[in-house]
């Protein structure tokens, strides 16, 4: 059975907008890296965000690149009311469409339609296995365009570690590369690219249609 529920669905609209105050502060440092890499890969057009939280990452990028608009999704309605006051502050309704959705749920995502770059950030850990998710996301993904898939790497050395943070508890359960090279090769997935970045910590699946 596939798991895609985050803890965050549970969360009631206070609980999420707590959530929203405490992260944003940290959105630049954990999606900047996201942002530079679209600059990268030379992408515009229509963008498909999955897991797509506050709505922190779907601002950047339209802020970012003006050329582009954003379908968000997230499994989360409490999230998708938050994301929806943040994206309206930020006057970019026009730009960013927030909905709510699973990944998992096949028919909900064809009706989004296909998007030249579609990617999901800190959510790989939570689905169990990732086998659906991934190949729904690549089935969004037009032809010549990208998948991208930014997530913790599981380090061995972290089950080790007396912590209990949400943090740790998110590495303990993310995938190691080799774990993700298996479900690719079983989605269909050939042309891509697996990053590691600084301090290896996190990693990033690159995948060209």
């Amino acid at each position: 059975m596939v798991s895609s529920v985050k803890k965050e669905e549970a969360w009631g609209l206070e609980r999420v907008r707590e959530y929203a105050k405490a992260h944003k502060k940290y959105a630049g440092l954990m999606y900047g890296g996201v942002v530079k890499d679209v600059k990268a890969l030379g992408i515009s057009g229509r963008f498909l965000e999955v897991g797509a939280g506050p709505g922190f990452l779907a601002v950047m990028m339209a802020r970012k690149y003006p050329d582009i608009s954003v379908t968000a999704v997230d499994i989360s309605p409490h999230m998708a009311v938050v994301a929806n006051e943040y994206i309206a502050g930020s006057n970019l309704e026009d730009r960013i469409q927030y909905v709510v959705g699973d990944v998992n749920d096949g028919d909900h995502m064809k009706k989004l339609g296909k998007f030249d770059f579609v990617y999901t950030t800190f959510c790989l850990h939570d689905w169990k296995p990732p086998d659906d998710a991934i190949s729904n996301l690549w089935e969004a993904v037009k032809y010549n365009g990208f998948l991208y898939i930014h997530d913790f790497r599981r380090l061995g050395f972290l089950r080790c570690l007396p912590i209990k943070d949400e943090g740790f508890e998110a590495m303990k359960a993310a995938y190691r590369p080799g774990e993700i090279k298996a479900v690719l090769r079983k989605t269909g997935i050939n042309d891509y690219k697996i990053k590691n970045g600084f301090p290896f910590l996190f990693l990033s699946v690159i995948a060209r249609k």
